[in-house]
């Protein structure tokens, strides 16, 4: 038996049982004493040892609940990696199927696109064709009609009508020619000379005039370079398919003058200037409309603030910057709206600014150039969709039908 030492002075502890109760039985209950006589103390090591393994079993339930925590953890976080990774997978499936989805319709659009390009192509290609038919038909009529007039054959017809038609359009030049010397030397003293635009117009139906009669000779210059600008109009359409197609006349050109024929096409949008002053003369009132807000007051004493003088100027202020801000915005876009969206604005703008005026005068001017903005606005919106394109065959005198109408 091992011989305890008193943690006090030493020596040695007796060791004694000692009873503390007694049991539901009535029997006793002891515990084991270690007493130091020297010291006159005792400790009851039955309580020590029941201590030190209540302080072990509650570090082992420690332990396992930590453990089961840990083990809890984990399994969470297992599972929210795994959701986590069902759930990428379903967006990736989802991003997949909205692509597959999207190139599907810009297959399907690119395809209706393309055939709309080939059948307007078609389209244009019979009308041209029906065109230069009906042309070759009138010149053969002519042709027979002067043979059959004068007793000739009609190779010599074609060439008087050919030499007639010459004779117009170098006296239809020497005319422009003169007219436009005459406009740049000096001012213009005589009401019965034509404007620019038509004389450029007779000049150019002139041209067409005999160029189209140049190009029934199969042996000339002019049908020879038409079969070739024909061969690269068509390798040209072949590798532009998405491009809208432009209708131009394939039956052009003389020796000297080819680029007559191509019709300018401007750049810009329509009234793209006018954009612009509009906008910055919004700009000037929203300026002065904010200035006249704050000089007379944004608040009053009631319960309605937009029954203020200085607010009812700060709303037609808003109006006008945002008229402004739209016409700059699209001042690069041809379209209706350009003009309609700023219109509307401007009437709302004119309405309010009368029903509010008052005694503010100003509110009132505000309104009248409100309302007359719109209408210029209005104006231009009608002016950008008429077409002020020359078509050549209205205003197209055939030079055989002068020479022989019944």
């Amino acid at each position: 038996m091992i011989n305890m030492k008193c943690p006090i002075c030493g020596k040695d502890l007796d060791l004694q049982n000692k009873q503390i109760g007694t049991s539901e039985n009535g029997d006793p209950i002891f515990n084991e004493y270690a007493i130091c006589h020297s010291c006159k103390k005792q400790w009851n090591l039955d309580k020590q040892r029941a201590k030190k393994i209540a302080a072990k079993k509650a570090a082992e339930e420690k332990a396992k609940a930590e453990a089961e925590a840990r083990a809890a953890e984990e399994k969470a976080k297992a599972e929210a990696e795994a959701r986590a990774a069902e759930e990428k997978a379903k967006a990736e499936a989802a991003a997949r199927a909205a692509e597959e989805k999207a190139k599907a319709e810009a297959a399907a659009r690119a395809a209706e696109e393309k055939a709309k390009a080939e059948a307007a192509a078609r389209a244009a290609e019979e009308k041209r064709a029906a065109r230069r038919e009906a042309k070759a038909r009138a010149r053969k009529e002519a042709i027979a009609r002067l043979a059959a007039d004068k007793g000739i054959s009609e190779e010599e017809a074609e060439r008087i009508l050919k030499e007639r038609a010459r004779a117009r359009k170098a006296a239809a030049q020497k005319a422009a020619t003169d007219a436009t010397a005459t406009d740049n030397s000096e001012e213009q003293k005589y009401g019965n000379i034509p404007a620019e635009e038509i004389r450029d117009k007779r000049e150019k139906a002139v041209r067409k005039g005999y160029e189209d009669m140049l190009a029934t000779d199969p042996d000339s210059k002019a049908a020879k370079k038409k079969k070739k600008e024909e061969a690269e109009t068509a390798k040209a359409k072949e590798d532009v398919k998405s491009r809208k197609m432009d209708d131009y006349d394939d039956e052009k050109s003389s020796d000297d003058e080819d680029d007559d024929e191509y019709e300018y096409v401007d750049e810009y949008p329509r009234f793209r200037p006018g954009r612009i002053i509009l906008g910055i003369i919004s700009l000037l009132a929203f300026g002065f409309c904010i200035y006249k807000g704050f000089v007379t007051g944004l608040s009053t004493s009631g319960a309605n603030v937009t029954s203020a003088p200085g607010m009812n100027y700060v709303i037609v202020a808003l109006c006008m910057l945002v008229t402004a801000l739209l016409y700059f915005i699209m001042n690069n876009r041809d379209t209706l709206f350009a003009f309609l969206i700023p219109m509307i604005v401007y009437i709302g703008s004119a309405v309010f600014a009368f029903l509010k005026h008052g005694d503010e005068f100003e509110l009132l001017i505000l309104a009248g150039v409100s309302g007359v903005l719109a209408v210029i606005s209005l104006i231009l919106a009608i002016a950008s969709r008429g077409g002020d394109d020359y078509d050549d065959e209205d205003d197209y005198d055939d030079p055989f039908e002068e020479e022989h109408d019944n």
